[in-house]
């Protein structure tokens, strides 16, 4: 995680803009745009954030609350142009563009007061969670020639939800855009494979990372309540997945893995399916393993214990 002082050079004082609609908590874009920051300064480069929610420093932040996936326009948006086929309402394609260019006017506002060089889009060119954020981020990039690197975390290809749309082309169009000005990003190779297949479009894999050489100091008793609500007698390992039970998450590798032990050892997957069906995890479980998935009481303890790691 250290820059050389050629890098440091390079870099210095430039003026990186991180962009999504939510920069808050301990969900996996928001830890992995900490890390990314952290890296991104030793650099020499400076991080400022635009989002729906931020709970980054004030100075360096600003607040467009119809960026966020849950503001009440974009919900209502989101709920009218996917699970069906078929023409779309002009009124929602007026929705969509009014709302767009509202997020777009702001957008540049905080850009330029920022004084930015370069923005890095963090999911918000990859899954339409929120449309008129992508189409105002697609018109900002263009508006202001600024460079961009598309940091992909899940397309929409990937969920069930996004498959039936009224709004193909704007998927085509922003989710993820094809400008040279972008940069596309990764997560992992198989994700490379399906995105280039699909979109024609080059892109660099650069897989999320946790920060081994400076772990955080454990919480033993925190720890062992763990261990003892899950049942995980003192010998057994805990392997953790802190990840849904989706099939992207490739569940099945960790269930080898943890085979192939020659310690005893507990496979504990730390979130349930969510809002992506359970078919996965039914065939996971009766093809493979009896799992566990924390309720809501044991979440909290989970993250204290074992996930810290991935907010240092």
């Amino acid at each position: 995680m250290h820059a050389t002082s050629r890098q440091d050079h390079e870099f210095r004082g430039l003026r990186v803009a991180f962009v999504s609609t939510r920069i808050a908590g301990k969900d996996g874009v928001s830890l992995e745009i900490e890390k990314w920051a952290t890296v991104l300064e030793a650099l020499g480069a400076e991080c400022f954030y635009i989002a729906g929610e931020c709970d980054r420093p004030d100075q360096r932040s600003a607040i467009i609350e119809a960026a966020h996936f849950r503001h009440p326009e974009i919900t209502a948006i989101t709920a009218e142009a996917f699970g069906r086929r078929g023409g779309r309402p002009s009124a929602l394609t007026e929705r969509i563009f009014q709302r767009a260019g509202a997020i777009r006017d702001a957008l540049n506002q905080a850009l330029q007061r920022f004084g930015i060089d370069v923005v890095i889009a963090e999911n918000a060119l990859t899954i339409p969670m929120n449309l008129p954020l992508g189409v105002a981020l697609v018109w900002s990039l263009e508006e202001l020639s600024l460079g961009c690197i598309a940091h992909h975390h899940d397309f929409y290809w990937e969920r069930e939800r996004y498959l039936d749309s009224q709004v193909d082309d704007l998927l085509r169009y922003a989710f993820p855009p094809a400008l040279p000005r972008i940069q596309h990003v990764v997560i992992n190779q198989m994700a490379a494979e399906e995105f280039s297949r699909r979109t024609g479009l080059y892109c660099h894999v650069v897989p999320n990372i946790m920060d081994f050489a400076h772990p955080p100091p454990p919480n033993l008793s925190a720890v062992q309540t763990l261990r003892r609500q899950l049942g995980i007698s003192e010998g057994e390992w805990l392997i953790l997945q802190p990840t849904r039970v989706v099939a992207r998450k490739g569940i099945e590798h960790s269930v080898e893995l943890v085979r192939r032990l020659s310690h005893p050892a507990r496979l504990v997957i730390s979130h349930a399916s969510g809002d992506e069906g359970m078919a996965y995890a039914h065939f996971t479980a009766q093809r493979y393993f009896s799992y566990q998935v924390l309720d809501e009481a044991l979440r909290p303890l989970l993250r204290q214990a074992l996930l810290a790691g991935r907010t240092r």
